[in-house]
C-alpha cells in the first residue's frame, strides 16, 4: 500500500471511527442512568428492552452503532472508487453523505449530551 492510500485510509476511518465512539458513549450514559439512577430509555423501540434485558439491549445498541459505522465507510470508499471526481452528481452524492453523517453524529451527540444532563440532575 502506498503512503497516500494509506493516509487517505485513515482519514476515511476517523469519522467512523468518532461514530463509533458516540454510539458508545451514548450505550453507556443510557445504562448508568438506568442502573444507578433509575432513568428510562427514550426510544420507544428500545424501552421495553431495556426493562428486560440489559444484555439484549446492548448487543442491539452497540452492533447497531457498528453496522452504521460500517456502512458509512463503505459508501464513502465506494463512493471514491468513481472515475469522475469531477461530475456534479459525484459532488452531490458525497455532500450529501457527509451531510448524513454529521447529522447522525450530531444526533447521538445531543443523546449522550442528554444522558449526562439526566444523571447530573439525578446525583
Amino acid at each position: 500500500m502506498r503512503r497516500e492510500e494509506a493516509i487517505i485510509l485513515r482519514i476515511k476511518t476517523v469519522p467512523c471511527l468518532s461514530f463509533v465512539l458516540m454510539g458508545s458513549m451514548d450505550w453507556l450514559t443510557t445504562i448508568i442512568g438506568i442502573v444507578y439512577f433509575g432513568a428510562v430509555e427514550g426510544n420507544p423501540f428500545l424501552a421495553e428492552i431495556t426493562r428486560t434485558s440489559l444484555p439484549a439491549f446492548t448487543a442491539i445498541k452497540l452492533s447497531t452503532t457498528i453496522i452504521v459505522a460500517l456502512l458509512f465507510y463503505k459508501a464513502e470508499k465506494t463512493l471514491l472508487t468513481t472515475q469522475d471526481k469531477n461530475s456534479s452528481s459525484f459532488q452531490w452524492a458525497r455532500i450529501t453523505l457527509r451531510g448524513v453523517y454529521i447529522v447522525a453524529t450530531v444526533f447521538l451527540l445531543i443523546a449522550v449530551l442528554n444522558n449526562l444532563i439526566v444523571v447530573v440532575s439525578a446525583i
